[in-house]
């Protein structure tokens, strides 16, 4: 099961967090010295919750990062890196999303790396490692799948071998769009490129890939109920009864 739990943005340089509904749930305990859930949070440095997240630019590992993200070194905005790089840690569950914005070619685009590489079979990891960039692959709605009813496996048409999935905490929206698009069956419309094959990478970096899908009239991305701000709640409460 995942959970939206909060909101981080940043605009000039001002960092605010918002925890949403998702962060209701029973299992979920708030971040350290973010405990109160109905409040929002403004720094003008990145929150130590995210900031603990990156890796300091003075280790060899972070141009190792880049280098598995496509990134080049230079002035990286850490919220790109973030983003694409899920902000996992060994200690934790968390993955950090980047809210997709519409293209000039009216494109709904979002950079992953292929997850359950882990349980594919070996003939189908030895084609994953000899992908090419810009090679493109399809997706379908894996029917039966008892983990995960949205689960969207993602596969290379040329061989029909199944590569890996869709980060299962993205499912809902492309779903979604794809239905706006008209697309009922299993076959969705988004392509998904290759975008860098890290051979030495483990297994959870290992295929960076991008969805791209035409963004449908009137989408709004991750805009289901656990979405929605608990603070914007708060503020709308204390107006209605003032």
């Amino acid at each position: 099961m995942w959970e939206p739990v909060a909101k981080l943005t940043e605009s000039q340089g001002i960092y605010s967090f918002a925890y949403t509904q998702g962060a209701l749930n029973k299992s979920f305990i708030p971040f350290p010295r973010m405990s109160i859930l109905n409040k929002e949070y403004v720094s003008a440095e990145l929150f130590p919750f995210f900031q603990n997240r990156l890796i300091p630019e003075r280790r060899p590992e972070y141009f190792t990062m880049l280098s598995w993200l496509d990134m080049t070194p230079g002035a990286n905005d850490p919220l790109e890196i973030l983003s694409a790089s899920g902000g996992s840690k060994k200690t934790d569950n968390f993955r950090i999303i980047k809210v997709p914005q519409k293209t000039a070619n009216n494109e709904y685009r979002l950079k992953f790396f292929m997850s359950g590489i882990a349980y594919i079979s070996d003939a189908a990891k030895r084609e994953l490692l000899a992908l090419e960039s810009h090679t493109k692959l399809t997706c379908i709605i894996e029917e039966g799948n008892q983990a995960d009813s949205n689960a969207i496996s993602v596969v290379n048409p040329d061989t029909g071998h199944h590569l890996g999935y869709y980060p299962h905490y993205l499912n809902e929206d492309l779903i979604h769009a794809n239905r706006m698009l008209g697309v009922m069956g299993n076959q969705l419309t988004t392509s998904i490129p290759v975008l860098k094959v890290n051979l030495s990478a483990p297994e959870q970096y290992r295929l960076l890939c991008e969805s791209v899908t035409p963004w449908p009239d009137d989408f709004v991305p991750f805009q289901s109920e656990k979405y929605k701000l608990l603070a914007a709640r708060s503020r709308l409460s204390s107006h209605q009864t003032s």
